[in-house]
């Protein structure tokens, strides 16, 4: 389970990095221009980093780095579709013409009428049957 992912993450960042790319060349854009050579010279340095201590690494310290990435990856993606969510139920509200409804608060005098009249009315009395 863990092999596939680390498969999966890897193949992931490596369709994001050629994409990436792609996208740079075809607006003839380089992001982060000045800073490219310090991150270049970084990520070099922590490539060797990995392989320098990971093979030391065992297997349930392995596991638990996984899990965690792939528990922060999973409520990352809740965070982003509960905003998604309420965007879009927010629009579609708008699209219907609901609006948030306040209890005990009305526009319309009549009803407003009808509430003080209903509150002033006695209340019957109960006969118990016996």
């Amino acid at each position: 389970m863990i092999s596939i992912s680390a498969f999966i993450i890897s193949l992931s960042g490596i369709i994001l990095l050629l994409y990436f790319r792609l996208w740079e060349i075809k607006n003839g854009i380089r992001l982060f221009d000045i800073n490219r050579k310090k991150l270049d010279e970084k990520i070099v340095y922590l490539g060797v980093y990995i392989q320098k201590y990971i093979p030391t690494f065992n297997g349930e310290t392995l596991f638990r780095v996984y899990h965690g990435v792939i528990h922060y990856l999973a409520l990352a993606t809740l965070v982003v579709l509960r905003a998604v969510e309420n965007k879009t139920v927010s629009l579609l509200e708008h699209v219907r013409g609901k609006r948030e409804v306040k209890r005990g608060v009305t526009q319309s005098d009549f009803l407003k009428q009808v509430g003080d009249h209903k509150q002033n009315l006695e209340k019957p009395l109960i006969n118990k049957v016996k």
